[in-house]
């Protein structure tokens, strides 16, 4: 390998030290390179044991035990008020003949119940939690994206899940996440949700992310979902510190305090 692989081996583990992941897409983007070329690098540094290649990109070679996420059925019952508040409050986003993608996060699943009276909806999402859900959307076209299943969230991820989100464009992305940083921004715990919710965001026109408060006070830092700056609007349950409220202002981001937004 040359020298131009040495720079371009620095910048990959620059942008991996500082964000978790990678997709080949925006790294040929940034580097100026062909996708090609992206794949080949990975696969060297993959060897060379630098980082893990995973489909559409990469991630970083974990050199400790990465802190596991709750199964949902515990998930569920953490701050369920607050989760009910900004499941309503993004509802309120979703008009008739919408179509949305809704993340396998349980606060997003709080928006389903208020989906019911909406009119010819498409519903996208990974999370098997669908067919639980019929008596609220049974009535709109549903699109579940295949994958390998996780059966302690209740969602599919993986190279199959990725490729069906590769093929979908034109939808509102309602994302969580394990926490969020005004630095590093969204984040996951785990790769696979991390990568699922890239490709997501990447392709979705408009994006919602809802976060309760304690995303805030404990943010996850291993995996970025998104940028800060890249967030449309931000649906959380309690005012934000002065200093949030200055980054949001200057990222432009809409913010909508779950309770106050009528």
């Amino acid at each position: 390998m040359g020298h131009g692989f040495e720079i371009r081996k620095k910048k990959i583990q620059e942008k991996l030290d500082r964000d978790g992941s990678i997709l080949v897409k925006d790294l040929a983007d940034e580097l100026g390179i062909s996708e090609t070329t992206v794949r080949r690098d990975l696969n060297e540094l993959d060897a060379m044991g630098i980082l893990k290649q995973v489909y559409g990109g990469a991630v970083r070679a974990e050199t400790s035990m990465p802190r596991i996420a709750s199964p949902i059925s515990t998930r569920i019952t953490q701050s369920i008020a607050a989760k009910r508040a900004i499941g309503k409050a993004a509802a309120s986003f979703v008009q008739d003949n919408d179509i949305v993608y809704i993340d396998p996060g349980t606060t997003s699943w709080e928006m389903i119940p208020y989906l019911k009276d909406r009119k010819n909806l498409t519903i996208i999402s990974n999370s098997v939690r669908l067919l639980q859900c019929l008596d609220y959307i049974g009535h709109h076209k549903i699109i579940q994206l295949g994958g390998t299943l996780r059966p302690d969230r209740l969602d599919t991820v993986g190279t199959l899940a990725q490729m069906g989100v590769e093929q979908l464009r034109g939808y509102k992305a309602f994302q969580g996440g394990d926490g969020i940083d005004m630095e590093f921004g969204l984040s996951a715990i785990d790769h696979e949700s991390a990568m699922v919710a890239k490709v997501i965001l990447a392709n979705a026109p408009q994006n919602i992310i809802v976060a309760d408060h304690t995303k805030f006070e404990h943010p996850s830092l291993l995996y970025k979902i998104i940028d800060i700056d890249k967030i449309g609007t931000l649906i959380t349950d309690k005012k934000l510190s002065d200093a949030w409220e200055e980054r949001c202002y200057a990222a432009s981001i809409n913010v909508v305090i779950a309770g106050d937004e009528q």
